[in-house]
């Protein structure tokens, strides 16, 4: 027998929100353009109200149009935090597993090599100013655990900054509130902040001297130092990640 999958019935909304979303495609709506009104679409489409909403909506949730009290619905422009934040969902309950983890540790562990390689040998003066600068206000806030971990996460963020892509950038602030259970389990440690502003310090270095072997080499270090602090303290031990 053949390894066929059955055809799958669409719903009507379904072919609605793909036909206005190939219309979104082909340019005939633009960013910002209002969709017709509900009874234009309902007689252009000949279905019901209920499609015709059920379709807006999910157009709305994917991040394609917006949609105000009041208004016609409008293209909207596609926002890669959106996108990213719907599937949040689906990662928390992948992190509760320790294999999840890990994998999310890896993960971040080659975009952040990437990217620390690329901002030393890209990252021109104005980028080597915000990096040090975020490294000088993590320093200051040694001896504050929640100052600390907030600017640990900015100094991370002008190293992704320099690459100048929103999708980086996007995905970068959802890994960090994805991972957000390793920082409070690593930063309990009595020596892990110190260990990780010595870190930073050699990153920086790295990045402004313009050496990406030793900037990445840095940032290899310091997310391996944490993963460890990581598995040794969470449930299960270092077992729990397979």
């Amino acid at each position: 027998m053949l390894d066929i999958e059955p055809i799958r019935r669409r719903r009507i909304y379904e072919d609605v929100a793909e036909r206005l979303q190939q219309l979104m495609l082909d340019g005939t709506l633009g960013e910002g353009d209002a969709l017709p009104s509900e009874r234009e679409l309902m007689e252009q489409f000949k279905v019901g109200r209920p499609a015709i909403r059920e379709a807006l909506l999910s157009l709305q949730k994917a991040g394609l149009i917006s949609i105000a009290n009041g208004e016609r619905a409008r293209v909207a422009r596609p926002d890669p935090k959106h996108f990213i934040h719907e599937l949040s969902a689906s990662v928390r309950a992948y992190l509760a597993q320790p294999a999840g983890m890990a994998h999310f540790q890896n993960a971040r562990l080659h975009l952040e090599l990437a990217l620390t390689r690329h901002a030393a040998r890209e990252a021109g003066p104005a980028d080597i100013a915000r990096i040090g600068d975020a490294l000088a206000r993590n320093r200051r806030d040694l001896g504050d655990r929640a100052a600390f971990e907030a600017s640990d996460i900015a100094f991370h963020y002008e190293i992704v900054l320099v690459a100048q892509n929103p999708l980086f950038n996007g995905l970068h602030q959802a890994v960090v509130q994805w991972l957000s259970q390793q920082r409070k389990v690593t930063l309990q440690v009595a020596e892990a902040k110190e260990l990780a502003l010595a870190y930073h310090e050699r990153i920086y270095d790295g990045i402004a001297a313009h050496d990406a072997d030793a900037a990445e080499a840095a940032m290899r270090a310091h997310l391996e130092a944490v993963e460890t602090f990581y598995w040794e303290r969470a449930p299960g031990g270092l077992s729990a990640a397979g």
